[in-house]
């Protein structure tokens, strides 16, 4: 095989405001800053395929994966038009977080105005029990909750 993947370095999603974005994905989700970039010039026009682009990029971390990025970018020009994409869609993503305890998460970013889709359910697999929830970021992109999947016990017979 020519190509191979081997690492997952970062996800991105565009905001179109970088301080309110800032606010949720730090302040409200806890992740944390490492790096900051102002990307203008003919080296991102053509990466993006957009002529005159000027882009910010904030990248941030979970302080347990600090191997795995999570990019906010902002087109501060060309200006981007809000996706409609939602659950279902082809093309369309969504990130999940993973937390201790989801229906404390749920209480506590709800009552912080946080849109939710509903409220946390729970999937019965066959190697353990995991509770999720989705919700939106300030600009409506999905994100999930997950919390850490309880493993099922063996039954002694």
């Amino acid at each position: 095989m020519i190509t191979s993947v081997n690492i997952l370095d970062h996800v991105s999603i565009t905001v179109s405001d970088m301080n309110r974005s800032l606010a949720f994905y730090c302040d409200m989700l806890g992740l944390k800053e490492v790096e900051r970039h102002h990307l203008e010039g003919d080296t991102i026009s053509k990466m993006a395929g957009k002529p005159g682009v000027i882009m910010e990029v904030v990248r941030l971390i979970a302080p347990e994966t600090p191997g795995i990025m999570l990019d906010l970018q902002q087109y501060v020009v060309p200006e981007g038009k809000v996706s409609d994409a939602q659950l279902g869609d082809v093309a369309h993503s969504h990130l999940c977080f993973g937390v201790p305890d989801v229906w404390a998460a749920y209480q506590d970013l709800k009552a912080k105005g946080v849109e939710f889709i509903s409220e946390p359910v729970s999937f019965d697999l066959d190697w353990g029990i995991v509770y999720v929830v989705f919700f939106k970021d300030p600009d409506g992109f999905i994100l999930e909750l997950m919390q850490v999947p309880i493993e099922k016990k063996e039954s002694s017979h």
